[in-house]
């Protein structure tokens, strides 16, 4: 009986050892899950973001080619009227001039956004592999110690058989003696 206590102790021990394990662990990935889901979040809300952006641009390289369309049409106009209107189209040039040159720089600066977007994503993207990489990392170190729990409860496991075997063959020799005992004591 004292090695069925000792067994339920131990089995008691390794059990609570291993939820306790077990729930530092769910706490652990609860917290990582959460940090993934607000990294995910702040991701989306970004791309949004550039995705609004890139649709502004588009409207405005459409408008662009509207307009640039439009001047097209009108120095056609003016060229075959071009001896009434010199002045006018030299005027229109230097407008046009004006304005592609604004939208150059504007262009310039929406690529300069774009690429500071991209280097931020790229930067992001590194950190998430960084995490990634140390939470799979600290995965691993937690499977290595619940392997090396289960081996040790394999052999207590082992240990316990060898222990019950060895009590039912006691309890068996017991019996015989005592039938032993009764058969000379009844002669």
């Amino acid at each position: 009986m004292d090695v069925q206590k000792l067994a339920e102790t131990i089995k008691n021990l390794v059990i609570g050892e291993l939820r306790n394990e077990l729930n530092n662990f769910r706490s652990e990935v609860s917290g990582h899950l959460k940090g993934y889901g607000l990294a995910i979040e702040t991701l989306a809300s970004r791309m949004n973001g550039i995705d609004a952006t890139v649709k502004d641009i588009r409207d405005e390289l459409r408008n662009l080619n509207d307009r640039i369309d439009e001047t097209n049409k009108r120095i056609d106009e003016t060229n075959k009227r071009i001896d009434e209107t010199n002045k006018r189209i030299d005027e229109l040039r230097a407008e046009l001039k004006a304005e592609i040159n604004q939208n150059t720089t504007r262009i310039d600066v929406v690529n300069k956004r774009i690429d500071e977007t991209n280097k931020r994503i790229d930067e992001l993207r590194a950190e998430l592999k960084a995490e990634i990489n140390q939470n799979t990392t600290r995965i691993d170190v937690v499977n290595k110690r619940i392997d090396a729990i289960f081996v040790e409860m394999l052999k207590i496991r082992e240990n316990l058989e060898k222990a019950l075997q060895t009590k039912a063959l006691i309890e068996d020799i017991i019996v015989r003696v005592e039938r032993l005992e009764s058969k000379v004591l009844s002669q």
